[in-house]
């Protein structure tokens, strides 16, 4: 009686950690996509040149990374990184 419990208990367990990792295997193949995705958005955020027409586009693709909620924070943070590299120069006007 003891030893079925213990084998119905073993049971259990492998099948609740087979769940875990199941589901885990799930959620990592959705983002997949979506990170996929992300990246290419970025490197043709990244591409477009202030005198380009597609350059308020690509600003505006940087901005959104930084807040899609599937975004990971190393993500958004490289966004971020990006949006600032990829700002116009400024020019400083005189106030004299």
């Amino acid at each position: 009686m003891e030893t079925a419990l213990i084998a119905a208990s073993i049971a259990a367990a492998a099948s609740v950690l087979a769940a875990v990792v199941s589901w885990f295997g799930a959620f990592q193949n959705r983002r997949t996509p979506d990170r996929d995705h992300a990246w290419t958005r970025l490197t043709w955020a990244m591409r477009a040149k202030s005198t380009e027409a597609e350059y308020d586009i690509s600003r505006n693709v940087l901005e959104r990374m930084m807040t899609v909620r599937w975004a990971s924070k190393a993500d958004q943070n490289l966004a971020l990184r990006a949006l600032r590299r990829h700002a116009p120069p400024t020019t400083e006007k005189d106030d004299d």
